[in-house]
């Protein structure tokens, strides 16, 4: 199964930055995802299983993207549409108008609550109202972080629902249906997925986020991928080469010698055997600069991750003022 995961529409989940770890997930699984940047978004370079659109910001989709969309999920594509608090209007963005071909709305509104929240903040509700469907198998809460509430049709069935305390009450924070032959999804919180303090770590939100893409996928019916798989080379964790003696009795090397010459033997033309000793110090630079090439490669993935957590922080802050303002006015 390919999934594409979509970076035209300045989305403020990427998979190679705060995503990283979703994404690694579902590698695990035999899954091939995949950044998606082909502008504009057209029925030709859909060639994915799911497209995921995570939280878009300031950007909008035009006509002809939306109609190449709703036919991808009317031929059997999986669609999840990832938002954020305040909906379309907080973010400058029209996922609705793709949303509704469907019978979904996301709300310009932020969910709160006071008595059942992580970290003592009213806008990371836990959700432990959750309904009888694949994408809730082993889910009894998650958290629902700086989120707004999804409304669905009648053929689109919520998921996940607020308390009857929170803000707003009893609402759907994430919605499910089958469309024709593909299958739709909406989620009202971005954060959920990310790596960082507030996401996939929190309560069952990683076994919930898996879900999603494997109903998406139609992998919970036994459903054949479409797609052929890739396997991602894992990095193994680094070990410093053993040094070890050269031994006298050690056998000979299964490496022939360079032929000799008949020529007369002398210091400076005549090239000696390589010996046993040498043969093994050839072998550990090797392996040590294999070593540094997987170093500098789980270097360049910490230092993505950073700049993917001090946008976390970012949006963290920006919650709480929100949240603030809300309280004092």
């Amino acid at each position: 199964m390919k999934i594409f995961f979509d970076e035209t529409q300045k989305e403020r989940g990427k998979i190679n930055t705060n995503y990283s770890i979703l994404r690694d997930s579902l590698r695990s699984e035999g899954l091939e995802v995949e950044v998606y940047n082909d502008f504009p978004i057209s029925e030709k370079s859909l060639k994915c299983d799911v497209f995921v659109f995570a939280c878009p910001d300031g950007s909008k989709l035009g006509k002809n993207e939306i109609d190449a969309l709703s036919d991808f999920v009317e031929k059997g594509g999986g669609l999840l549409v990832i938002g954020n608090a305040g909906g379309d209007r907080g973010l400058r963005t029209n996922m609705n108008e793709i949303l509704n071909k469907f019978g979904i709305e996301m709300l310009s509104d932020q969910v709160k609550d006071e008595a059942s929240n992580e970290f003592n903040m009213p806008t990371h509700p836990v959700i432990n109202d959750v309904k009888e469907h694949p994408i809730g198998n082993g889910v009894a809460e998650i958290v629902i972080v700086a989120g707004c509430s999804v409304r669905g049709s009648s053929n689109m069935k919520g998921i996940a629902y607020t308390s009857p305390a929170a803000e707003p009450p009893n609402a759907p924070v994430l919605v499910a249906g089958d469309f024709k032959q593909g299958r739709v999804v909406a989620v009202g919180s971005y954060r959920l997925f990310s790596n960082y303090g507030a996401g996939l770590s929190l309560r069952n939100n990683r076994t919930f986020a898996m879900n999603i893409f494997r109903w998406l996928g139609h992998l919970d019916t036994g459903k054949a991928p479409s797609v052929a798989v890739k396997k991602e080379k894992k990095i193994g964790a680094i070990v410093p080469p053993k040094t070890e003696p050269v031994a006298t009795d050690m056998k000979p090397s299964s490496i022939p010698p360079p032929p000799t010459t008949t020529a007369a033997p002398s210091s400076t033309t005549q090239r000696q055997p390589v010996a046993v000793g040498d043969q093994n110090v050839l072998q550990e630079i090797e392996r040590l600069r294999s070593e540094i090439s997987e170093m500098r490669e789980i270097i360049a993935r910490l230092y993505s991750d950073s700049l993917g957590y001090l946008q976390e922080m970012k949006e963290e802050v920006r919650s709480m003022l929100d949240y603030i303002r809300t309280k004092e006015g």
